[in-house]
């Protein structure tokens, strides 16, 4: 009799424990698709952003990232930090701004926002909004690299996109690889072309 109630105090306990997970990443996910509604909106002028120079504070959500052909669509945030990346794929610092010269940097978690990147091959369509400014990029290439391989952010002489996420997709815990995707520029629509 003893043995049963412990049995059951303990099913108790994990289910209670599996409710606070699934309710958190509920929540993550919701508070996700709030900041991509926001990501669509024009970009602020407020004090959080500058987007004429250039300038964004870490943890602001600037724009959005799409990739229509597998179903992606997440808040770009300025910054790869850990509190940034729970919003949602990061802007690697140092490298280019959407917009500016030079390979744009973008992160984001494996296990969260980027598990559709399993999926992308090469030739698809891959967009950044910005304010009312849309990029679009072609995907040229993937390739799997050490953490340490930072060559592949290195400044292309056309204006580049990577994005970085962890690999292999599935790996229970810190991933050893990390997924790369390689794609470039080949249009611009800017703020006042988009706008009504």
């Amino acid at each position: 009799m003893q043995r049963m109630r412990w049995l059951e105090w303990s099913l108790w306990a994990v289910a209670c424990v599996c409710l606070l997970v699934c309710s958190f990443a509920y929540a993550q996910q919701r508070r996700a698709a709030s900041f991509a509604v926001k990501a669509s909106a024009p970009a602020s002028t407020g004090n959080d952003t500058n987007v004429e120079s250039g300038i964004v504070q870490s943890g602001t959500v600037f724009g959005l990232l799409r990739i229509p052909a597998i179903d992606l669509r997440v808040p770009v945030v300025e910054d790869d930090d850990t509190t940034s990346l729970l919003r949602g794929v990061g802007h690697i610092r140092g490298t280019a701004l959407p917009g500016g010269l030079g390979t744009v940097g973008l992160a984001g978690h494996r296990d969260t926002y980027l598990r559709p990147l399993e999926k992308i091959r090469p030739q698809m369509q891959v967009e950044i909004s910005r304010g009312r400014a849309m990029y679009r990029y072609v995907v040229d290439s993937t390739e799997i690299v050490t953490p340490e391989a930072v060559r592949v952010l290195d400044t292309e002489d056309t204006p580049a996109l990577v994005l970085v996420t962890c690999y292999p997709f599935h790996y229970i815990g810190a991933a050893p690889m990390r997924f790369i995707v390689h794609a470039h520029l080949v249009s611009l629509v800017p703020e006042t072309a988009t706008g009504s």
